[in-house]
């Protein structure tokens, strides 16, 4: 799946005749309810030209698919993954088949999913789906909204309204995922959750080396940053990072001294001294190994993003 497939797919489909559903989805914490309202042709018809016009923007944007990171991506690109990476993806699919027959109230609508059938009648079901974080009207302070219906104004109720812009936060079909607003994506599966079983995966092999004092604080204090807990997730993506973190610790104390990092040792140097949560960035950076020094113009510098 890519955007050429995605726009394909809209093009074929542009009249959906009954086959794009909408589902609303309250998400707190990491509990979901849905709501799937009923949605006349017109609606479905527009929703799809929105859609549309936004893949095509997209895809003439030249945006760059690249295999999703933790801390995001270029304006450039869009990220890609396995569905599995985020842990509760059949979780979130099946709310269609489990949603609540009472009406969802606009304001606890958290995202809304575009599900749409790209099979023939003939065929076994597919669906493409398109996710969209629900951006609330923002209410006017007195007043209120208008309608004109055969040349009359009536009130609109704007508890009653949603905003449909035809903005894509994701896309998934079969076992994959585009990404193309990281925060979004985060706040619409559990990734947060996900990235933390990784963080503590890591955390664990860093406790089998035994290079930290005070280990289970550091434990806790990483596992309760969100930025820390990203960072440990990739370097869950390449096991061998820790191993190379343990059987070159000697180096550790000259990196420290090098780059002014906020870090302290025991006295025979074998082991970080862990104090407080202002160590964590610099700590965690060095077991990234994201330090380094240029061969040419002896730069040093960091990289926390790759």
């Amino acid at each position: 799946m890519d955007l050429n497939f995605l726009e394909q797919k809209l093009n074929k489909y542009e009249n959906p005749k009954g086959r794009l559903s909408v589902l609303f989805v309250n998400k707190t914490g990491i509990n979901y309810e849905s709501f799937r309202p009923s949605v006349s042709n017109n609606v479905q018809l527009e929703i799809v030209k929105l859609l549309k016009e936004t893949v095509q923007y997209k895809r003439n944007s030249n945006l760059a698919a690249v295999s999703f990171n933790p801390s995001g991506h270029e304006s450039d690109q869009y990220s890609v993954c396995n569905t599995d990476y985020v842990g509760n993806y059949q979780e979130v699919i099946n709310l269609f088949d489990e949603s609540n027959e009472t009406e969802m109230l606009v304001d606890k609508i958290s995202f809304i999913v575009f599900r749409l059938r790209i099979n023939e009648d003939s065929e076994e079901q597919k669906f493409l789906y398109f996710y969209r974080k629900n951006h609330k009207l923002k209410s006017i302070r007195k007043g209120f909204w208008m309608r004109k219906i055969d040349k009359t104004f009536n009130i609109l109720e704007n508890d009653e309204l949603v905003a449909i812009d035809g903005e894509i936060d994701a896309v998934s079909f079969n076992d994959k995922l585009l990404f193309f607003n990281h925060i979004s994506a985060e706040r619409i599966f559990n990734l947060r959750e996900k990235f933390k079983e990784n963080a503590l995966s890591v955390l664990e092999q860093v406790k089998t080396g035994d290079r930290i004092n005070n280990y289970e604080v550091f434990k806790e204090d990483c596992l309760d940053n969100a930025r820390v807990v990203r960072r440990l997730t990739k370097i869950q993506s390449d096991s061998r990072i820790i191993d190379l973190f343990h059987s070159h610790f000697d180096n550790a104390p000259e990196v420290a001294e090098l780059f002014d990092l906020n870090i302290s040792f025991n006295k025979d140097k074998t082991k970080i001294i862990y104090e407080d949560k202002s160590q964590l960035t610099d700590i965690t950076l060095l077991m990234r190994d994201a330090y380094y020094r240029t061969v040419l113009a002896n730069r040093k510098g960091m990289d926390d993003f790759n």
